[in-house]
């Protein structure tokens, strides 16, 4: 499996890391497609190895994504608060206008 991976990485210009998302990818289509392929053999005696490494990538594509979502809610956060700034200041200025309008009444 190493080969496999040394393979992609070399002949494709893929990282480790998408090596590795490739075998993933491969491993669950021809599960999917119902193939029979003794897994075990076919990583002989490596499959811990990728195991850990598919963990690997999927633990980095969580941190990623929870990095972010984080800037999201941050960005969503600030809209927000720009949004009720803008409310607020188009309020004091119609409030603002409606004074006006009155003052010019008396007078």
């Amino acid at each position: 499996m190493e080969n496999l991976l040394k393979k992609l990485q070399e002949e494709a210009g893929l990282s480790e890391e998408q090596a590795a998302k490739v075998m993933v990818i491969i491993k669950d289509f021809m599960d999917k497609e119902g193939l029979e392929i003794d897994w075990e053999k076919f990583f002989k005696g490596k499959y811990e190895d990728f195991k850990e490494q598919a963990k690997s990538f999927f633990d980095a594509l969580s941190h990623r994504a929870e990095k972010y979502t984080n800037k999201l809610e941050d960005t969503v956060e600030d809209i927000t608060i720009q949004a009720k700034r803008a409310a607020r200041d188009i309020s004091l200025k119609a409030s603002e206008m409606l004074d006006d309008d009155k003052k010019k009444k008396k007078e």
